[in-house]
C-alpha cells in the first residue's frame, strides 16, 4: 500500500480513504420516497431524483437527530441510502422506525456491517468508478450492491457489499493505490462545510445552525414533514443566532471541551474537527454578530482560532 507520503496523486486512480466514521441506513419500498418525504427536510419527491443530496431527520421540536447525505438508487424497488455518522446511525434507526410502521411498503436496514465505506478524490475519481461499476445515472452508480455517488465539490463516496464475489479482488486493486488517512477526508469535508452530527450531539441543533440552509438541504416548500414547523418560523420569521463556521489553528491541540471561546466567555460549539498534528481544522457553531470577536480553542485562550472565509 502506498502512503500518504509517497505522493499526492497517483498515475492513473484517484486518492482513497477509508470512511470508517461513516455508516449507511437503507429505506426500500414502494413508498420508501413517500414516507421520507414526511420524515426529513430534504424534497424526496423532487430534488433526490435528480441528484443524491444533503438533509437531516428532526424531532418534532425542529432538532437534528442526524443528517445524512441521500442517495437514490437507479434500481428496483425503490432505494434510498441514507449515509449518516457511524455513532448516529442507531439512533436515527431508531427515530425513523417510530414512524416507518404506518408505510407497509417500506423497510428500513442499518447496513453498517454489510457495507464498507471508501472516499474518493482527485481528477480520475468518475473514470474509476465508470470503469469499475459502469456509467453513473444522475450522479449515482450501482453494481449489485455496491455503490457510489459524486459530492458536490467532485468527491465521491463508494460503498462496497462485502459479500459480493468482487469485493476481494476490488479491495486489492484499492490497497495497491494510494490510500491516506480518514483525517484527510475529514479535513476536505471541513473545508467544504459538510458537517457530520454524532450521536453525542443528537437533539442539540437546529438544521439552519448546521449549514443545512447554504447547502440546499433544506425545503420549505414540499409540506409537512417531522419538525417542520419550527424549522420553517425561523426561516420565515426570524433567523438563527448562531450560524456554522470554519476555523483553523496551529499546533496539534485538539479541544478538549465543547465551547469554543471568545475574550470575555464562549462564543459557540463545536461540531466537528481535525488535530492530527498536520494542518488543525474543525466547524462548529458560532454566535452571530456584526463584528465576530477573537477566537480560541482553549479556555486559558492562549491559542487563538482563525476564521476562514
Amino acid at each position: 500500500m502506498k502512503h500518504s507520503h509517497e505522493a499526492d496523486q497517483p498515475d492513473n486512480g484517484p486518492v482513497f480513504y477509508p470512511l470508517d466514521h461513516l455508516a449507511v441506513l437503507d429505506i426500500s419500498g414502494s413508498d420508501a420516497l413517500t414516507f421520507l418525504q414526511g420524515q426529513g427536510t430534504q424534497d424526496y419527491l423532487k430534488r433526490v431524483p435528480q441528484q443524491p443530496s444533503p438533509g437531516a431527520f428532526c424531532t418534532p421540536k425542529g432538532r437534528v437527530v442526524a443528517n445524512v447525505w441521500n442517495v437514490l438508487l437507479p434500481a428496483e424497488p425503490t432505494t434510498v441510502k441514507l449515509v449518516v455518522h457511524h455513532s448516529s446511525a442507531d439512533p436515527l434507526q431508531r427515530h425513523l422506525g417510530k414512524y416507518i410502521p404506518f408505510f407497509r411498503g417500506s423497510k428500513l436496514t442499518n447496513q453498517s456491517l454489510a457495507l464498507h465505506g471508501l472516499g474518493l478524490s482527485g481528477p480520475e475519481t468518475e473514470g474509476w468508478l465508470t470503469r469499475t461499476l459502469g456509467e453513473a445515472n444522475q450522479g449515482v452508480w450501482h453494481k449489485g450492491e455496491h455503490f457510489a455517488f459524486m459530492l458536490p465539490d467532485g468527491r465521491a463516496q463508494l460503498w462496497l457489499a462485502a459479500t459480493a464475489d468482487d469485493y476481494e479482488p476490488l479491495m486489492e486493486q484499492i490497497e495497491s493505490a494510494l490510500v491516506q488517512p480518514v483525517s484527510g477526508w475529514q479535513r476536505l469535508d471541513i473545508l467544504a462545510g459538510y458537517p457530520w452530527i454524532e450521536a453525542s450531539q443528537t437533539g442539540e441543533f437546529v438544521p439552519q445552525s448546521i449549514g443545512l440552509e447554504q447547502l440546499d438541504g433544506l425545503s420549505f416548500n414540499k409540506g409537512c414533514y417531522t419538525g417542520q414547523e419550527v424549522i420553517s418560523r425561523l426561516h420565515y420569521k426570524g433567523q438563527s443566532k448562531r450560524g456554522l463556521q470554519r476555523l483553523r489553528w496551529q499546533g496539534d491541540t485538539a479541544p478538549d471541551r465543547p465551547e469554543v471561546y471568545s475574550a470575555t466567555g464562549t462564543a459557540g460549539t463545536w461540531i466537528n474537527w481535525v488535530a492530527d498534528g498536520e494542518q488543525c481544522l474543525g466547524l462548529a457553531m458560532i454566535k452571530l454578530a456584526p463584528d465576530t470577536p477573537a477566537l480560541y480553542l482553549d479556555s486559558e485562550r492562549q491559542i487563538p482560532l482563525e476564521l476562514l472565509n
